[in-house]
């Protein structure tokens, strides 16, 4: 299958297809790009902190869970199952 259509024909396209000016319709995609660009780059930075305060409150408590503890527990939540987080323990 070979594809004859070019980029710019299909911004041309959609562009019409709204009633915008191809350029403006190109503008606006690309501050939704950075748009999600910038969200994607807040969460992962907020991801790094929570990890990095789990990682200090584990070294100072030593309070975790096991392997098969949370196994169990996602296994339950799977099945539909009201179940709690096991406590945690040194």
């Amino acid at each position: 299958m070979e594809i004859t259509i070019t980029i710019p024909e299909v911004l041309a396209t959609q562009a019409g297809a709204i009633g915008l000016p191809t350029e403006t319709y190109v503008e606006r995609l690309l501050g939704k790009i950075a748009d999600a660009s910038q969200a994607r780059s807040r969460n992962r930075e907020d991801l790094r902190n929570e990890l990095l305060a789990d990682w200090e409150h584990y070294q100072t408590t030593g309070l975790h869970l096991e392997d098969d503890e949370v196994d169990s527990w996602l296994a339950a939540l799977e099945v539909g199952k009201d179940a709690t987080l096991p406590a945690l323990h040194v």
